[in-house]
């Protein structure tokens, strides 16, 4: 039986890593996005050549590593510069990802996605987990995780879809949804339950 391919996503700072990390102490296999695109940027690789010669060496780090604060800044200064980048990275990232899923003997993997849906790449997954939470709340979080103002932080929500939006785009696949505007226990709570239906499908 082939394995039941599960993206995890949702808005920035909604919650989305403590949910990952809730199901991987109960034992399910997590794939996180972010983590094999910083792989996929290291030093030396393809991808980080490219970038360079597009963008400079204004975007590295003194001993040669990405800048990502300064890609950062690139990606959120215009849309063409957004669009490049994504261009570079996102091949190579769902490559990666592929290969990590191909090595897996797990009846199922959950892959931390944060734009699953402004991608459109809900087809090459079989169900959705979306960890939402309130506005205020979202607000306060990415101000705290960031250590940014409260225009920034609503600068880079704005890159993303809404919630609502984000249920319609992803609803031809099948969708459990977490919402996260209490603490960790309830959290922890609502993943332990959604765990326990996962692992009886």
């Amino acid at each position: 039986m082939s394995i039941i391919k599960i993206a995890l996503t949702g808005g920035i700072a909604c919650g989305k890593s403590r949910v990952s990390q809730i199901l991987s102490g109960l034992g399910v296999d997590v794939i996180n996005l972010d983590k094999l695109a910083r792989q996929a940027v290291k030093p030396d690789t393809l991808v980080l050549k490219k970038l360079i010669k597009h963008f400079g060496n204004d975007i590295l780090n003194a001993d040669k590593s990405l800048d990502r604060s300064a890609l950062r800044e690139l990606l959120l200064e215009s849309k063409s510069n957004q669009q490049l980048i994504e261009t570079m990275l996102h091949p190579e990232i769902l490559m990666r990802m592929q290969t990590e899923i191909k090595k897996l003997e797990s009846k199922l993997v959950v892959v931390e996605i944060p734009l699953l849906a402004e991608k459109n790449l809900t087809h090459l997954f079989d169900r959705i987990i979306i960890v939402g939470c309130n506005e205020e709340e979202q607000l306060k979080r990415l101000i705290a995780r960031n250590d940014i103002s409260l225009k920034e932080a609503k600068s880079m929500i704005s890159t993303q879809i809404n919630h609502l939006l984000r249920l319609e785009l992803c609803n031809k696949t099948p969708i459990d949804i977490i919402e996260n505007n209490l603490d960790i226990a309830d959290l922890t709570q609502k993943t332990n339950q959604l765990y326990k239906k996962l692992t009886n499908l």
